[in-house]
């Protein structure tokens, strides 16, 4: 697993209350040619599972597609103490392209949690 630093855009329970329910960015996602970008919902869960770090999993897994990535074996995005941990798998074993994933915007809207994600946008070979 990698671990990366998060921005400073999060408050001491670690979610941004949202000013607009939901965000602009999870239907429509930032467009920048540098990077890409990927949106993650979750609503309240009844099991035992963290609704943030299912957010940012399925956050992830946009990007993955957009990559054109096979992550069906294993892709758990999770944070614990201001720092995010990538695990990807691929067919063929661990996947380090989305080593680099950034933390962008993490907010709670009443009960449903939204994580907007980034990466660089690999440049394309010559």
């Amino acid at each position: 697993m990698l671990a990366l630093a998060l921005p400073l855009l999060l408050g001491a329970t670690g979610l941004l209350a949202c000013s607009s329910c939901p965000p602009a960015w999870v239907e429509h996602l930032p467009q920048d040619p540098g990077w890409i970008y990927g949106a993650g919902t979750c609503g309240r869960v009844f099991v035992d599972v963290d609704a943030t770090a299912l957010a940012l999993s399925r956050a992830a897994r946009g990007i993955a597609d957009a990559l054109g990535l096979d992550v069906e074996r294993r892709l758990s995005v999770r944070r614990l103490d201001g720092r995010l941990f990538v695990e990807a798998v691929g067919p063929q074993g661990p996947l380090a392209d989305l080593d680099a994933l950034q933390l962008v915007e993490l907010v709670q809207c009443d009960e449903t949690v939204h994580a907007l994600l980034r990466l660089p946008r690999p440049v394309p070979p010559r």
